[in-house]
């Protein structure tokens, strides 16, 4: 007979899938942005995060913040998880990440005075999930010590897309821990090639662990203005009501900037990425023998480093190189692949000029 599996009761995953993947244009829109799409195999990238946990974690300790609007995806996306519809919570509006976090751990905490949530992105790459469990294990064994932690990923490269946490190490019971000193804002080049030399700076992936208590006294010590709000309700109602006095801010720069108890666990083999740019997912994703990534129905002669989308029409390209090309029903994305951080500004124009675009498929037609 074949020994039951018990998993830890005290352990609650919360997905933070109420970004709008405006980098993911014209794919990605506000009606159905990144989170949502099928961009990395049969799943969803929402869909993806949630398979990546679920052997560590019970599915009613699994919750879900995401912005009102997305309500009808994230139960389709949801559907087949067992994630109960109560741990599914709407925000009115985007606030930054601490308004969430603040309310799914009073919610939680309410359930479970002795829980550990794992706060995890709704729309990352990682592609060896058994490293990414035992990452996430060591974290939840500091989160019990009182520690709040973060994954911080060891660098490969002078990466200057990303911010970077500076990190000490220091022995506590025998026992190396990497004490966080200071967030460090997107770098240069010349400071992002410094980081790599130094190997005492890793990769801000944006995952952090933590007991409910802990990050519950760090609000009330930090932002307080948040916190209180939520000493005596968490329920849908109250929360709209309160929503538009909460400010908008991030939990790195409203509490663990300021925290003196902030430590990391260095994630070396996970293969992440935050998938933030069309050149990002042209990375992970596989190529052919010229470097080329192609979805669709693609002719194509003398190209090499690509990333060709396509839609329902045949797409031919000739001797192009380093370019991203996504042709949806309605919009054709064309720029070179060191260029696609710059999409969200094209987005912001499109919502200046009130085009339609930027917000859903035009004549109701989707997208592969």
């Amino acid at each position: 007979m074949s020994k039951k599996k018990f998993l830890n009761k005290n352990l609650y995953m919360v997905i933070l899938a109420g970004g709008s993947g405006t980098r993911f244009w014209p794919l990605s829109r506000q009606h159905r942005p990144k989170q949502f799409l099928k961009i990395l195999g049969e799943r969803s990238l929402l869909q993806e995060t949630l398979w990546r946990v679920r052997s560590i974690c019970l599915s009613r300790n699994i919750f879900v913040v995401t912005n009102a609007i997305y309500r009808k995806k994230i139960l389709q996306h949801l559907s087949g998880f067992k994630v109960p519809n109560e741990n599914i919570l709407l925000e009115p509006e985007g606030k930054n990440t601490a308004p969430a976090i603040a309310w799914v751990t009073a919610r939680v905490h309410q359930l479970n005075p002795d829980a550990v949530t794992v706060i995890l992105p709704s729309d990352h790459f990682i592609g060896n999930r058994d490293a990414f469990l035992k990452n996430i294990n060591e974290a939840v064994d500091l989160a019990n010590q009182g520690y709040l932690v973060t994954l911080g990923i060891v660098p490969d490269r002078p990466e200057t897309g990303y911010g970077y946490i500076k990190t000490k190490a220091i022995n506590i019971k025998n026992k190396k821990i990497f004490k966080v000193e200071r967030f460090v804002e997107k770098p240069d080049p010349k400071k992002a090639e410094r980081f790599l030399k130094e190997k005492k700076y890793l990769w801000n992936s944006g995952m952090f662990i933590w007991r409910t208590d802990t990050v519950l006294n760090a609000f009330h010590k930090f932002l307080p203005q948040i916190c209180h709000l939520f000493n005596a309700r968490s329920d849908h109602a109250y929360v709209k009501t309160i929503w538009p006095k909460l400010p908008s801010i991030s939990i790195d720069y409203g509490i663990l900037e300021k925290a003196r108890n902030v430590v990391t666990v260095p994630a070396s083999e996970i293969k992440w990425s935050d998938v933030g740019s069309w050149q990002a997912l042209w990375e992970v994703l596989s190529k052919d023998t010229q470097g080329n990534v192609f979805k669709g129905d693609i002719q194509f002669l003398d190209c090499n480093g690509n990333f060709v989308w396509g839609s329902k029409r045949l797409i031919v390209t000739i001797g192009l190189k380093g370019f991203i090309i996504i042709d949806t029903p309605d919009a054709l994305l064309v720029c070179p692949r060191d260029q696609s951080q710059k999409i969200k500004e094209i987005v912001e124009e499109l919502k200046k000029q009130k085009r339609c675009e930027w917000m859903k498929y035009l004549n109701n037609r989707k997208s592969p």
